[in-house]
């Protein structure tokens, strides 16, 4: 409670203080991001790293999933710069158990060993593309990839497969029927339209823009090619149970960079956004 207090008396004082400058807009707990924007902003740093800021003054940055550290972000003005200081409380999550998964799935056969360093390969290559992109297309703002559904797991639970400890979820998963549409949650531009691969199986990353990115894992059809931009709402797929899945769903994952980011704590941004 003590550290909520101080989060809050310090972005009060930030954008008093500085009202025509810089506001902060998020909440600074692991796996949240804060978007910022102001005016006239010459440089930010968040600790050692710089933070691109595009014309329009937005930026953005993030806490992983596992980040409980103290950090500092300094935004320079003409002249002046403001200092916030972010101390991360510890985060619980979830223990989801799930016992009907295929032994393939859990444990990685010998023969798919070769498919899946070839897949992480491409992977990473697409995701070598996240971050060079300055401009902030996720100023269109934020939506749910899907109407409704139901929420089958929870954003950073531990994952148990068969009894065996897995890696946390790093995303949220909406059970809906298969063939359901799934849309973009942001502006953004396609970095991989990717076909069958063995755990994610049929899926779209999109990149927003300053490192922000998205994921949309198990589709049936995906109707993007890579390059391609795409506007926040526009139908980029269809819901399916490719890769790793034990049901019609869709897989939602969000990160600043590789941070880990809980996608309903990006939807309850509202401003700034156009």
């Amino acid at each position: 409670m003590i550290l909520k207090h101080f989060f809050f008396l310090c972005l009060i004082f930030t954008t008093n203080y500085f009202a025509q400058s810089v506001e902060f807009f998020g909440k600074a707990i692991p796996g949240s991001i804060i978007v910022g924007k102001g005016e006239k902003i010459i440089s930010v740093r968040l600790d050692t790293t710089d933070i691109p800021v595009d014309k329009d003054g937005y930026f953005i940055f993030g806490f992983d999933r596992d980040d409980t550290t103290t950090h500092y972000l300094i935004v320079q003005f003409n002249g002046k710069s403001v200092i916030k200081k972010f101390i991360l409380p510890k985060r619980k999550y979830k223990i989801q158990r799930i016992n009907r998964m295929k032994k393939k799935f859990v444990t990685l056969p010998k023969k798919d060993s070769i498919r899946v360093a070839k897949e992480r390969v491409i992977k990473k290559q697409a995701r070598a593309e996240i971050g060079k992109l300055k401009k902030a297309l996720y100023k269109s703002g934020f939506i749910r990839p899907i109407k409704g559904g139901r929420l089958s797991s929870v954003f950073g639970s531990q994952r148990i497969l068969n009894g065996i400890p897995k890696n946390a979820h790093n995303g949220i998963d909406i059970a809906v029927p298969r063939g359901t549409p799934v849309k973009a949650m942001a502006d953004g531009i396609v970095r991989l339209s990717a076909n069958n691969f063995y755990y994610s199986g049929n899926f779209i990353l999109l990149d927003h823009g300053q490192g922000l990115n998205s994921f949309y894992l198990h589709l049936s059809k995906s109707f993007v090619k890579e390059g391609q931009y795409v506007k926040k709402g526009e139908i980029i797929g269809k819901v399916g149970t490719t890769g790793r899945s034990t049901g019609p769903h869709l897989h939602w994952g969000v990160q600043w960079f590789n941070k880990r980011v809980d996608p309903q704590l990006l939807l309850k941004i509202k401003e700034p956004f156009k």
